[in-house]
């Protein structure tokens, strides 16, 4: 690959992710909040942490020691959650607990 091709490559990525990212800024640049950007903030996170959860939580096989290292990194990262109210927190929580688990 020539240097050429890469940047040519490079203009239209940075070109098509610019193009997707300013729509919004443009629709909604008034200084109230619209109803629908409320929404999405405040509901997205978490039907994105649900969805992502349950498609972890369907493929594992709770019958062996790594499924019940799955549920007590789950509880954890729970726990956690409940306790400080900190996504960021509970899931290295979780993933610390289930590493540790898995390494050893």
């Amino acid at each position: 690959m020539n240097i050429e091709y890469l940047l040519i490559v490079i203009a239209i990525m940075s070109g098509a992710t610019f193009a997707t990212r300013l729509p919004p800024f443009v629709l909604f640049s008034g200084n109230e909040q619209h109803q629908l950007l409320q929404f999405i903030a405040k509901y997205t996170p978490p039907m994105v942490m649900s969805i992502l959860v349950i498609y972890m939580l369907k493929s594992v096989d709770y019958l062996s020691i790594e499924g019940f290292y799955v549920v007590i990194a789950l509880i954890v990262t729970i726990g956690v959650h409940l306790w400080r109210r900190n996504a960021l927190m509970s899931i290295v929580a979780g993933t610390v607990v289930f590493m540790v688990f898995v390494q050893s």
